[in-house]
């Protein structure tokens, strides 16, 4: 019978440097899915109380054996930081995460007028802090390894204009957007710098939906988005910090040899559109495999399902990828998730892990 050895820090330190562990890594990026598992916690309280997420969630993390710390903030975030209104999921609420009720550069006065931010007078970001602080200093040795949102100046710009309104910009109002992408990485190296002073060095979360080829082409994201990702990069590295899980939302097949191109790509975590052996191929040689099994197949199909597909990601991915595999969503977990079918990875990868084929990568 399989027995682990690793803590989930042992475990991806060593799939990093070795390529090998005592099983492969499971991820989930678990958001909504923790509070569902925690009696009494409320979707929108992910968001709006990341401390109490942040306690919630090691019970969650311990009960069902995945390997992924918490991650604090969202994709909707560049709006209220600029002084836009975001709208948390309600008691009630069927949204899975939070969304933008008011853009607050929605025209080229406010553009014109915008300030960028303090971070530390930003209460969304000085909660994710105080959040991520609690779990190193609070987690068991071992499990304490948060993650904080840093997003994409190109998603959090569009978060403060408007999608829409950001898209036609960039042809009729192309310096209206670089202004706000340039606003946006200055205040993303900020708080990558506030990090570090407030917290300690703990790896940053980036990649953002709205870069996706359904809407944007990848000349686009070359002229757009790629120069402010790799500008916020850089800052947040010189300012200390070790490494980015990078997952580009969405059908971003066009973009990944530019996503490539970004130092301190820790690792990845691409859609499940992107084939899995291209991202190993690509991003292998350099760092960890993430995913990237369609989400909505956790919540509506079955445990053979899941187990099925999860060996054969670990097939193409954990026996070829030089800096480890950690399976999981291609984003984050539906809310509504059996625990059952996160069950259905720890299992896989716990028979895999008795393979011969697995043994012979463990290093001599």
């Amino acid at each position: 019978m399989f027995h682990e050895t690793m803590t989930p820090g042992e475990r991806t330190m060593s799939l990093l440097q070795t390529g090998w562990a005592d099983r492969p890594g499971v991820g989930t990026f678990a958001f909504g899915f923790a509070a569902r598992m925690t009696p009494g916690m409320t979707l929108g309280e992910v968001y709006s109380n990341p401390l109490r997420y942040a306690k919630a969630y090691i019970r969650v993390q311990q009960a069902l054996g995945f390997d992924t710390g918490p991650t604090f903030g969202s994709a909707s975030q560049g709006a209220s930081e600029f002084g836009g209104v975001v709208e948390y999921p309600g008691p009630s609420s069927r949204s899975q995460a939070p969304s933008v009720r008011v853009h607050p550069l929605s025209t080229p006065e406010k553009v014109d007028a915008l300030v960028v931010p303090d971070p530390a007078k930003v209460p969304e970001i000085t909660r994710e802090v105080e959040a991520a602080k609690y779990v190193l200093e609070n987690y068991p040795k071992g499990f304490n390894s948060p993650t904080i949102v840093c997003g994409s100046p190109f998603t959090w710009a569009g978060n403060a204009i408007g999608v829409e309104t950001m898209l036609l910009w960039m042809i009729r109002e192309p310096d209206l957007v670089h202004k706000v992408l340039r606003a946006q990485a200055e205040f993303l190296g900020e708080v990558a710098k506030y990090v570090i002073k407030n917290a300690g060095p703990m790896m940053l979360f980036d990649g953002g939906p709205t870069e996706s080829n359904d809407l944007i082409s990848p000349k686009q994201f070359e002229t757009f988005a790629l120069p402010y990702m790799l500008s916020t990069r850089k800052t947040a590295l010189e300012a200390g910090i070790p490494g980015f899980l990078c997952h580009p939302c969405g059908d971003q097949n066009g973009n990944i040899k530019m996503w490539a191109q970004a130092p301190g790509n820790a690792g990845v975590n691409f859609d499940f559109r992107t084939p899995l052996e291209k991202i190993v191929e690509i991003f292998g040689p350099t760092g960890l495999v993430v995913g990237n099994i369609e989400p909505a197949k956790f919540q509506y199909s079955n445990y053979d399902w899941i187990y099925n597909e999860v060996t054969r990601c670990m097939n193409i991915a954990a026996l070829h990828s030089p800096h480890g595999y950690m399976v999981g969503p291609g984003c984050e977990i539906p809310t509504d998730t059996p625990p059952l079918h996160v069950g259905a990875m720890l299992q896989a990868t716990r028979d895999f892990a008795q393979t011969k084929e697995w043994q012979e990568r463990r290093p001599r």
